[in-house]
């Protein structure tokens, strides 16, 4: 397998994560689309041993969402069963702030569109749905029941689900809870998800020379996959790889096993990150100048057979020796700079160019005999997911 080869399969693989979240989020949307209008219809119809079956199905494909677990607890204490373990797992996974939101969201006039733009955010389940409605009935109904008895937890997770202002019964005597004695937080609702979460950024771009009178790499290819942290903090970090075909090239000299021998590189892959400054935000455009580090790998093209003896492991069991192929590659520090602007797409997400200039002394190795020009130009376009 020679390095172009390899460096393709790397690609593929580490693009692999982001196909499987994709197809993870469609048997999900399938699976909620298909099971809302049961769990709906059985709600309304007070048949409640259908409804956890359901739950567990979509639970399933999805994990564990705001919705199911409210689901869940309301039907405990409609069956007058134990709920505590159920309510601090929703609490724990901050269920109730991201109900908040859904309901902040609801109440405004462009409700629909926020649900398209963000159908991941709010699990595929549509905002002012039928099943909501419902959940809020049955909550006021289980606080004003005569034949419910109910502790303070329970009475403030209905009064949640109830979309209701919390009151509590002291010495028989209803008091609202004074804000003024606690004022309430609202919890932080982004704007946009997709920006404060991880982004996945796959790229295409091309690399090509600055300077220099022999100009062994030309303008080539570029494929890259990096990772890119939170849009919503001043510092970004990227790590990851990105890979140049040399597909046009010339050949150079490379000292091996003593002898100059003329060769050409298939392929470059680099391997580290960046660390920029969010210089301009306005949400629909951002603006980040940054300083780019990392490692070039470069194959010569150049295989070794290399022998290893057998041996035997800490459990005393032998593995046989042999020989096997091995890759030569010339290895290099990659400095750069690089100006990346983003533009926020329909969906949320962004769609991106960076220019970079790039330093990557090829030659400063003893093996390379031939001068390698060190200065580079590229210009990339990118998704961030």
């Amino acid at each position: 397998m020679n390095m172009r080869q390899f460096a393709l399969i790397l690609f593929f693989f580490t693009c692999f994560p982001l196909f499987q979240k994709l197809r993870a989020q469609e048997i999900c949307a399938s699976q909620t689309q298909q099971i809302l209008p049961l769990l709906t219809q059985s709600l309304n119809n007070n048949e409640f041993t259908k409804i956890d079956p359901l739950l567990n199905t979509l639970q399933a494909s999805c994990g564990i969402t705001e919705f199911t677990e409210r689901l869940r607890i309301l039907l405990l204490i409609i069956e007058k069963k134990n709920s505590a373990v159920e309510i601090r797992r929703y609490l724990d996974n901050q269920f109730d702030k991201n109900l908040v939101q859904r309901l902040d969201a609801a109440d405004r006039d462009d409700f629909a569109n926020q649900y398209e733009q963000n159908k991941a955010k709010y699990n595929f389940y549509p905002l002012r749905h039928a099943l909501d409605n419902l959940v809020k009935i049955r909550a006021k109904a289980l606080l004003i029941s005569d034949s419910y008895t109910l502790n303070d937890e329970e009475q403030d997770i209905l009064h949640l689900f109830s979309d209701t202002e919390n009151t509590r019964s002291i010495s028989g005597v209803q008091v609202e809870e004074q804000q003024e004695a606690q004022e309430y937080t609202k919890p932080i609702v982004y704007k946009n998800r997709h920006k404060a979460k991880l982004g996945y950024v796959p790229s295409i771009g091309v690399m090509g020379p600055l300077s220099g009178t022999n100009k062994i790499f030309g303008p080539n290819l570029t494929l890259g996959f990096m990772f890119m942290s939170s849009l919503e903090k001043k510092f970004i970090f990227e790590g990851g790889i990105k890979v140049r075909i040399n597909s046009n090239d010339r050949n150079f000299d490379y000292r091996y096993e003593g002898t100059s021998v003329s060769i050409n590189s298939p392929a470059t892959i680099f391997m580290g990150g960046a660390v920029g400054y969010k210089i301009y935000d306005n949400d629909k455009f951002i603006l980040i100048p940054k300083g780019i580090i990392g490692i070039d790998i470069t194959d010569t093209g150049i295989t070794e057979n290399v022998y290893s003896s057998g041996f035997y492991d800490e459990y005393g069991y032998y593995y046989d020796g042999g020989y096997t192929d091995r890759m030569v590659t010339i290895n290099n520090v990659h400095l750069g700079l690089g100006l990346s602007s983003l533009f926020q797409m329909k969906n949320k997400k962004y769609i991106g160019f960076e220019l970079g200039y790039h330093y990557a002394p090829y030659d400063s190795g003893s093996k390379v005999l031939t001068p390698i020009q060190a200065n580079y130009g590229s210009v990339e376009l990118f998704f961030r997911f």
